[in-house]
């Protein structure tokens, strides 16, 4: 199960995820951004109370991060991940695709 908080800072959005980020619960967090990033200047993922991490997620934040490329807003980060999801995006790469924090 996931927990999305959709918070607003001016022109910032940041998710704060909860939970397990898998496939069956991929689709809530793909409709959440999708909804949101419209006109942010910045996204912001923030996994701290994030368990688990699967390729259906990792997918998510690269799709996020293409979006924002595409529109010139380049600006996606990732912040409190845990140890386990600090080693998926290690292995990944997605290390030196994204902002981690």
């Amino acid at each position: 199960m996931l927990n999305i908080n959709k918070i607003k800072q001016d022109d910032v959005i940041i998710f704060e995820l909860e939970g397990r980020l898998d496939t069956v619960s991929a689709p809530a967090l793909q409709d959440a951004v999708d909804e949101e990033i419209g006109d942010a200047a910045a996204v912001v993922f923030d996994f701290k109370k994030l368990e688990y991490l699967s390729s259906a997620g990792l997918r998510i934040l690269l799709t996020t991060q293409q979006d924002m490329e595409e529109t010139g807003r380049p600006d996606v980060t990732v912040q409190g991940a845990n140890a386990d999801i600090l080693s998926v995006f290690a292995v990944t790469g997605f290390d030196n695709v994204l902002n981690v924090k």
